[in-house]
Parts: structure tokens; C-alpha cells; sequence
């Protein structure tokens, strides 16, 4: 039995509409998290963007560990792929990717010169998974709250295209994700990361199998724990249920939201190669303990 499955109705819709919208535009902006920078790499998303011209934005840099971060960029990079690492909220790195979207725009009103069309602003889709930063992103470029923000994934729910000034038009969409979650261990970085809704899991199971994981992939994370328990985060974040019994429940839930917005400190749960190209297939996955 699945620990974790979620794919909400307006995601299913939009990933159908996304296809035709494809088609008008030039090229791409790919968000990915820099805590999972291949695991938010769906081949869903792959399959439709094609050959598509594209650049990868890699977000959330600050929950990630720098030195993982940096060599994901450099993977990319030697991949062939144009890509930057922004922090949408504080704007570092915004300036390179203007470099990089002016360098690709002024491609599109090449060829629409060559063909002899009147040039126009460069239509862009924003993509990636659910929560990883594209209506920061867009409003960040914007410079003003044009796409609607939240803690949470699936806020974005509709398609819709944002004018920025008379170069860029960019196309502000909900999150991808896989019809279905088989892949448990990736499901479970979705969850630890925030792409998949609270309400798509049972944060009782969930905790303990994240401690799993993180103890084989991130270990650093709970270097400063007795013990990687839920029990043991609980003692360590003074969590007590009434007569002075552990709230398992609470305690499950405030971990996860710990890892999530990095009150645990950096991680990175997926482990860039080591000279580049593509990354080596994961290990396989090991079974989640079940749990009463």
C-alpha cells in the first residue's frame, strides 16, 4: 500500500491544457528544487516539453546543502543545459537569469527576423513541480504581485499568460507532478519537501520513513540527535502530550514542517555525479517499515 498519492483534479486538467499552450511558446523556464534536482525532473514533464528550447532555474537554494547545489549547476551545465540558481526571495541570482532570458529572447526575434515576421515579445512557460517557486519567481519579475503565492502546493490553479513590459510575456502554471506516485521513495521527497499537499499522507507513517531516508541520503541533517526518532525530536523541540505522554501526532507533523522550511538545517536528497552528465540511477528503494 502507497504511503503517499496525490494528483488534485486542477493539476490533471492543466497538464492537458499545458500541451496546447506549448505550442505558442519560444522557449522555457524549468524550476527545480535544489533539494531534489532530479527527482523534481519529471519524465511527464520531459515527454511535454520536448526539444523545446529551455533554461533551468534552480530554486530554494537556501534549504539546500551549497556544495551539492553548486555541483548540480555545474552538471547541468556541462549537460549542455543553461541554467542558475536564484532565491527567489531574497533576488540572488535574478540578474543572471536575465542574462540568460535576454540572451534567449534575442534567438527568438532572430529567427522572426530571418523569416521575415514583425518581432514581438518572447513568449515563456514557467514549469516545474508543485510548490517550488514559480508564482515567487514570476512576481519577482514582475516586480509586483502578479501570480498568487502560498506555502503550500496547488495554490497556482489556472493557466495564464503575464506581460512583463514589451520583451517577455511569461506563462504562469500550476504544478506538474505524475498521475501516479509508484516511485515510494520519490513520493517521500515530494513529501519532505513540500511538493505534495499535507493531506496526501498520514504524517504518523510518514515521519519515521523520512528519518529513514534522511539517516542513508542527508545524514548531516540529524548529525546533532541522539538518536533519529521522532521521539528523539520531540524531546529536543520540548513536545509533550497532556500527562506528560509524547504527542506523536504533533510531533510527526511539526518534523515534517521543520524539514520542509529548514528549521533542521540544509539538505540535499538527491546526490549530484560525480564528473557530470547524467546523474546515476537511484538505488533501490528500500522497503518503508510499516508502522502500528
Amino acid at each position: 500500500m502507497s504511503l503517499i498519492n496525490w494528483y488534485p483534479g486542477h493539476i490533471a486538467k492543466a497538464q492537458r491544457e499545458l500541451r496546447e499552450k506549448l505550442k505558442l511558446t519560444d522557449f522555457v523556464l524549468e524550476l527545480v528544487d535544489a533539494r531534489v534536482p532530479a527527482s523534481s525532473r519529471f519524465d511527464v514533464t520531459r515527454q511535454l516539453l520536448g526539444e523545446r528550447p529551455r533554461i533551468v532555474v534552480v530554486t530554494k537554494a537556501d534549504l539546500a546543502d551549497p556544495a551539492s547545489t553548486q555541483a548540480w549547476l555545474r552538471t547541468f551545465r556541462v549537460d549542455g543545459v543553461a541554467s542558475v540558481v536564484l532565491n527567489a526571495q531574497s533576488g540572488q541570482g535574478l540578474a543572471g537569469l536575465h542574462k540568460l532570458m535576454g540572451e534567449e529572447a534575442a534567438r527568438v526575434s532572430a529567427k522572426m527576423k530571418a523569416r521575415g515576421r514583425l518581432p514581438r515579445a518572447s513568449r515563456v512557460m514557467v514549469v516545474g513541480l508543485p510548490n517550488v517557486g514559480k508564482s515567487s519567481l514570476i512576481n519577482r519579475l514582475a516586480k509586483k504581485r502578479a501570480a498568487q503565492v502560498g506555502d503550500k502546493p496547488g495554490v497556482t490553479r489556472d493557466i495564464r499568460w503575464i506581460r512583463l513590459g514589451s520583451t517577455l510575456e511569461l506563462l504562469d502554471t500550476p504544478g506538474i507532478i505524475p498521475p501516479k506516485l509508484e516511485d515510494q521513495e520519490l513520493a517521500l521527497k515530494l513529501a519532505m519537501t513540500g511538493a505534495v499537499s499535507t493531506e496526501a499522507y498520514d504524517p504518523i507513517l510518514v515521519a519515521p520513513a523520512a528519518l529513514d531516508l534522511l539517516q542513508r541520503l542527508a545524514p548531516a541533517t540529524l548529525a546533532t540527535w541522539a538518536s533519529p526518532t521522532v521521539e528523539e525530536f520531540a524531546r529536543v523541540r520540548g513536545i509533550v502530550g497532556s500527562g506528560g505522554h509524547l504527542d506523536e501526532g504533533r510531533a510527526a507533523r511539526m518534523f515534517l514542517q521543520d524539514l520542509r522550511t529548514g528549521v533542521l538545517g540544509p539538505m540535499t536528497l538527491d546526490a549530484p555525479p560525480a564528473k557530470g552528465g547524467q546523474p546515476p540511477p537511484p538505488p533501490p528503494a528500500e522497503e518503508a517499515p510499516a508502522h502500528a
